[in-house]
């Protein structure tokens, strides 16, 4: 086999690229918190599986911890097929929590635990849907980039935004490039490991706008290499009743279909692509938007009430149990 100039380049550059041992990089993805039906599941983790799990294991860098926020409630079947899959990848963590609006706390209390158990100054975060996929190369990228950053005497929080990618519909096989300054997949965020507030911290549309009079460093990857790939489905929370976003993607006059050789450099097979695409996508039974804006609202009264009960009252700690159970009622059947 003749060698690959374009590989052999790309690794002589990682290999004279300044590294660093002083961050930890954190990958983080919420996976169905709040979630209670089986059959949503059954679907977004195959999705998962063949998108964002093969994407991860496909890294060139895989120095790393994938983060994986969990209902402290997900279903069972649900929970033993993340388990299985968690067997197998040491660089896979799965983490409870109790409420949507607990991920971010949650995600910076551990992630400053694990950076001071190793001892380590910086702490890298990055943001991954659990239906999308990154560039085989995105991780060393941002390994790169941090260290430069960092060797360079630099000691600001930096944004670190990956702005080009590609917006694709699974079930049609089809897609375009796209740019966006703020990125839901890959957008990092380099800062001191002491207290982090995570990538998670605001809304990705306006991570930077928020940071940036704070003198958080803004830094784009640059360059031709799509760092994404934006999965654009009916499951999403966000995704609200009769919007035509999909296709939109589909339509758009530049579209191109994302055959075997577009999706490779994503670790995504052609045995994968072909599951998803041949697997019926499930009907939601109502708008999974108005679903989530309903949750938050019960959220927001067991946050209300959670002092009270720590407290022993227990009038609270019963209004907090009905509360869980209503909320578990209204997401057991969103799909059919």
């Amino acid at each position: 086999m003749r060698p690959n100039p374009l590989a052999a380049l790309r690794r002589r550059l990682r290999d004279a690229a300044p590294r660093s041992t002083e961050f930890l990089h954190v990958i983080a993805t919420r996976h169905g918190i709040g979630v209670f039906d089986e059959q949503w599941f059954a679907y977004r983790q195959l999705m998962m599986e063949h998108l964002t799990v093969a994407s991860l294991d496909a890294q060139e860098d895989r120095d790393f911890v994938w983060v994986v926020a969990v209902d402290r409630d997900m279903p069972g079947q649900a929970r033993k097929r993340l388990d299985a899959l968690a067997a197998d990848r040491p660089y896979l963590r799965i983490a409870e929590t109790e409420l949507k609006r607990d991920f971010v706390p949650d995600l910076a209390a551990w992630t400053r635990d694990e950076a001071k158990a190793r001892r380590k100054p910086w702490v890298l975060t990055t943001r991954l849907d659990d239906d999308d996929a990154i560039h085989r190369s995105l991780v060393g990228r941002l390994h790169e980039e941090a260290a430069a950053y960092l060797a360079g005497g630099n000691r600001a929080p930096a944004i670190l935004s990956p702005v080009l990618g590609c917006n694709w519909v699974p079930a049609k096989g089809a897609g375009h490039r796209a740019y966006h300054h703020s990125p839901s997949i890959g957008l990092s965020l380099l800062e001191r490991a002491d207290d982090p507030g995570t990538v998670y911290r605001n809304n990705h549309r306006t991570l930077a706008q928020v940071l940036a009079p704070w003198n958080y460093n803004v830094r784009h990857l640059d360059g031709e290499t799509p760092w994404w790939l934006y999965a654009h489905t009916g499951l999403s929370h966000m995704q609200s009743e009769g919007s035509d976003r999909m296709d939109k993607v589909t339509g758009h006059r530049r579209a191109f279909k994302l055959d075997a050789a577009r999706l490779a450099p994503f670790g995504i097979t052609a045995d994968g692509a072909r599951i998803i695409r041949e697997t019926p996508e499930p009907e939601v039974s109502e708008s999974l938007f108005e679903l989530n804006r309903r949750g938050l609202d019960l959220e927001d009264e067991i946050h209300g009430l959670r002092e009270a009960a720590r407290g022993g009252d227990g009038a609270a700690a019963a209004r907090i149990a009905e509360l869980h159970a209503e909320r578990r009622r209204i997401h057991e059947r969103l799909v059919r």
